[in-house]
């Protein structure tokens, strides 16, 4: 071999392993974004997961406590009657004044 011989292989070697860390290098950087990516996303997933685990417990109390037809109809009843309750018992009380005030 000629002295040109060992100095270009030697050049064409460094340039080769110069070309692979430079591969590596950004093969690293693009697996470090794929990581933050990804614990990114994962945290995402653990919020969105809290998100809906509030709103279904919001939801189950919602159901829970909910004024249905019924409970309206009810609560109307029962205020008809305490009211025609009240009625009578005030007429009870007029007609009871109105006896005791007449000669």
């Amino acid at each position: 071999m000629t002295e040109e011989g060992p100095i270009t292989l030697e050049l064409a070697l460094s340039e080769l392993r110069r070309d692979i860390d430079v591969g590596m290098a950004g093969m690293e950087g693009r697996l470090a974004l794929l990581f933050q990516r990804n614990e990114l996303q994962e945290r995402q997933v653990v919020e969105q997961a809290r998100v809906i685990d509030e709103l279904a417990d919001r939801l189950a109390t919602a159901e829970r406590e909910q004024v249905t037809r019924g409970h309206l109809d009810n609560r109307f009843r029962h205020t008809v009657a305490t009211l025609s309750m009240l009625a009578a018992a005030a007429s009870a009380a007029v007609a009871l004044v109105a006896i005791f005030l007449s000669p």
